[in-house]
């Protein structure tokens, strides 16, 4: 058996893996939670493992004890950000200021289909990246996630509480007790930037042909006819890993 080569997206709470064999064919492996990656085991041998880490030390370290029970020698490739790569143009200044998922999601996107795009990711943090159809990156967004809302509110405002049996806001609702006002409120601002997003590509880029790629967690909070208009696309950032894996095998 060839050993496949590993791509790790190893975010802030979650850990996604795929397994890219000898002919540079995509396999996912698992979308597992840090607490969960501990008792998880592969199945093949690894010849080389690429990485997109954005968690912070207690995640790196957790991973680095994981792949180096379940990786033996693999050769480890961590991957930055870049000015260019792929065909596409980093509109940061500082290129490895942009996180590398946020790069790796728009190199997947547009290597997949070359047309002005739009991605939204809402986990941890929300992002949102346009590229146009030349593969220039014209800039983003960064917001507080849903979860993240609701503990800046609860940190800073003590009388602002939670109900711990209740996780996830409503959109168009009006809550009726400090919970629910706090869960529809954040929910809401969370629809409210994805129609923002889209009024800017619309009304500013005067953009109408053009593809929405969400991604993350709480993307199902969003409301129907938000949902309707775009892909759910959770692997974009293996699909920019992976290029990086194919370049070095030659594939």
């Amino acid at each position: 058996m060839n050993p496949n080569k590993l791509l790790i997206d190893a975010g802030n709470t979650r850990v996604k893996a795929a397994q890219m064999d000898a002919d540079g064919h995509l396999e996912p492996l698992f979308n597992l939670s840090y607490e969960e990656l501990r008792e998880t085991h592969l199945q093949a041998p690894v010849a080389s493992v690429w990485l997109a880490l954005v968690g912070g030390a207690a995640q790196q370290s957790l991973l680095n004890e994981w792949m180096k029970s379940q990786c033996g020698q693999a050769q480890v490739y961590p991957v930055t950000s870049e000015a260019h790569k792929f065909g596409v143009s980093n509109a940061y200044s500082e290129p490895t200021h942009l996180g590398v998922d946020r790069w790796l999601a728009l190199l997947g996107a547009y290597n997949e289909n070359k047309k002005p795009t739009l991605i939204i990711d809402a986990g941890t943090a929300i992002t949102v990246d346009w590229i146009d159809d030349q593969g220039q990156h014209l800039g983003g967004w960064i917001a507080p996630g849903v979860d993240m809302m609701q503990k800046a509110v609860t940190d800073r405002a003590p009388r602002v509480f939670t109900d711990t049996q209740k996780i996830w806001g409503r959109v168009n609702q009006l809550g009726t007790s400090t919970p629910d006002g706090l869960l529809d409120g954040c929910v809401n601002m969370f629809a409210g930037i994805v129609r923002q997003a889209l009024h800017v590509t619309e009304t500013e880029l005067d953009w109408f042909d053009y593809r929405l790629l969400f991604s993350g967690g709480s993307i199902p909070l969003l409301p129907v006819e938000l949902k309707r208009k775009g892909e759910l696309r959770s692997e974009l950032v293996l699909q920019g890993l992976a290029l990086y894996a194919r370049e070095q095998s030659g594939i």
